[in-house]
């Protein structure tokens, strides 16, 4: 493996197949697991500044724990950021303590389990509906769009049920979350992001607006009236949150559930032994999806002091990209990192939801309540759901993203 000619921000990098990234990864924590990656421009929309690389998941994880040295407030993306997106990203995970406590202190309450728990009922009786709808219109066996008729819909009407947004208005959630994670993919590019995000910031900025005068029951409601050491949550501010929550939340455990798919397909004797003892196997099937196809790529963080890391000084003020897909191949972490094994042990954690410290993924819980819902589902009512054909990825450095996939009950 020639690292030279392999940089990890460039869309080459990212428009090869998958197991090409996996053996530069590999080979990045067997020979250089702290490397520098000069500025580049490539076919992505935006160029990309200087940083370093951490590979191994002993750093991934202590860097993820140390909020303090290694800090969110400046960045926490490789590439620049345009004026038209960065009035859409000063949200949570863009933002240091106190402010970043502050905020998630609002916003936390909403995802706790003992609130996951009470909306279980309401996820059940949704990917029964769901599944009802793959019968009705592909029980003879006609292909379909996997992410357009089954993986989308349970996170997006989670998340719309969640902040009171009507079903008549999911579908243009979905659009426009699509379209605001894609700014590197071709076929969206920075105008279409920007012009998905000031949707989607208008709509949160009226919805708040809405249910600061009229309490509807729903977790917009009360945000906009939660107060917190005399402080409430602005408009803009809550716009931010909805926007960080409908994408996110949207996108990645519609991925998880999508590549769930895939990976059962290709496993069918990991397909049986998590059908074959559905309650037991789930907590380990659902993190075992996320660890083995992670969600999210990468996150950057700029150091607040120098440091040393496997032997190599980086300085204060320098850019670090912690590399999550590689960190959850790692064989000092993992017994057989490449295998797929829905009973592997939660011990280490996987850290496709972010390593843990104060920036680990606030809705995690919500994520695995939905994965094992919908899972359940196709284990009771379509068990041989399986995937026909190739996926369409999004192209992209920040995200495991699939936008189409053929699949078939029978």
């Amino acid at each position: 493996m020639d690292l030279d000619a392999e940089h990890l921000a460039d869309s080459a990098f990212w428009a090869a197949p998958p197991e090409h990234r996996h053996r530069v990864f590999a080979a990045l924590r067997e020979h250089d697991p702290v490397r520098w990656y000069e500025p580049r421009v490539s076919g992505f929309s935006r160029a990309c500044t200087g940083f370093w690389a951490l590979t191994r998941y002993e750093d991934v994880w202590n860097a993820s724990r140390n909020a303090r040295v290694y800090c969110s407030g400046v960045t926490i993306d490789i590439e620049e950021m345009p004026d038209e997106l960065g009035e859409f990203y000063p949200s949570m995970i863009n933002l240091d303590d106190p402010e970043h406590f502050q905020l998630r202190r609002m916003v936390s309450a909403g995802f706790t389990p003992k609130e996951i728990a009470a909306i279980e009922p309401k996820l059940r009786a949704t990917a029964r509906r769901i599944v009802d709808d793959v019968l009705d219109r592909f029980g003879d066996g006609t292909e379909f769009d996997l992410v357009q008729e089954l993986s989308s819909k349970l996170p997006l009407a989670a998340i719309a049920d969640l902040m009171g947004v009507p079903a008549d208005d999911q579908q243009l959630l979905f659009e426009w979350t699509n379209a605001v994670v894609s700014p590197d993919d071709p076929a969206t590019g920075i105008a279409g992001a920007a012009e998905a995000s000031r949707a989607l910031a208008d709509y949160a900025l009226q919805l708040g607006a809405e249910r600061r005068a009229r309490p509807a029951g729903d977790l917009t409601s009360a945000l906009m009236h939660a107060e917190i050491d005399g402080r409430r949550l602005s408009t803009e501010e809550f716009a931010n949150f909805f926007i960080l929550l409908a994408s996110a939340g949207n996108e990645t455990t519609r991925n998880a559930i999508t590549h769930g798919v895939r990976l059962l397909t290709a496993h069918p004797d990991q397909r049986r032994a998590w059908f074959d003892d559905f309650d037991a196997v789930a907590p380990t099937a659902v993190e075992e999806i996320v660890r083995y196809e992670t969600l999210i790529s990468n996150m950057c963080r700029v150091l607040t002091e120098d440091v040393l890391v496997q032997g190599v000084p980086i300085a204060a003020g320098e850019k670090v990209a912690l590399w999550y897909p590689s960190a959850n191949r790692d064989r000092r972490a993992f017994d057989d990192p490449d295998r797929f094994d829905v009973r592997r042990p939660l011990h280490r954690q996987q850290l496709g939801y972010g390593g843990g410290g104060p920036h680990f993924c606030l809705g995690a819980n919500l994520a695995r309540a939905e994965m094992t819902v919908m899972f359940d589902e196709i284990r009771r009512r379509i068990p041989d759901l399986h995937v026909t054909g190739e996926p369409t990825r999004v192209l992209s450095m920040a995200l495991n993203s699939i936008t189409h996939v053929p699949a078939s009950v029978r």
